[in-house]
């Protein structure tokens, strides 16, 4: 996948003015968000809210998806490979960006359904700098990429 054609997966997703993904009576939908995305990537992410995901996740156990720094992850995402940004209560998708690498993990490009739902911004709207250390990343390899 192109980082265009990743672009255009998540962008088609409206994130910020789709109802699927809004917040209602304190519940959200940022575990929906980021597995539909994935499944629109033909790369599906474990099912279940963010604690059960990133249990699924941990340890690189679910088929494909393998943990990275936040700098591989945005590198990975500026290559079009699908990828996340994950704690036990928040899941985000990491979007492409310039082509730059960030000073820091807050510059992290995402999109992110939650209290909020932002269709483009950085790391920092997720999460507040003292959670930001609790943060782990897991990238979508191809069974090429595996030597598979």
């Amino acid at each position: 996948m192109t980082k265009k054609e990743y672009e255009d997966i998540i962008d088609s997703f409206e994130v910020e003015t789709n109802p699927k993904y809004q917040p209602s009576g304190g519940e959200t939908y940022c575990n929906f968000f980021a597995q539909d995305v994935a499944d629109e990537c033909g790369t599906p992410l474990p099912t279940g809210g963010c604690t059960d995901m990133l249990e699924s996740l941990y340890g690189n156990k679910f088929p494909n998806w393998y943990s990275v720094d936040y700098l591989d992850a945005q590198s990975r995402a500026n290559e079009g490979a699908p990828t996340i940004g994950i704690t036990y209560d928040h899941v985000v998708v990491v979007r492409p960006n310039d082509g730059s690498v960030p000073s820091s993990i807050g510059q992290v490009r995402i999109a992110q359904a939650g209290r909020i739902c932002y269709n483009d911004t950085t790391l920092s709207y997720a999460w507040s700098q003292s959670r930001r250390d609790e943060v782990r990343f897991y990238s979508w390899y191809t069974d090429e990429e595996l030597g598979n």
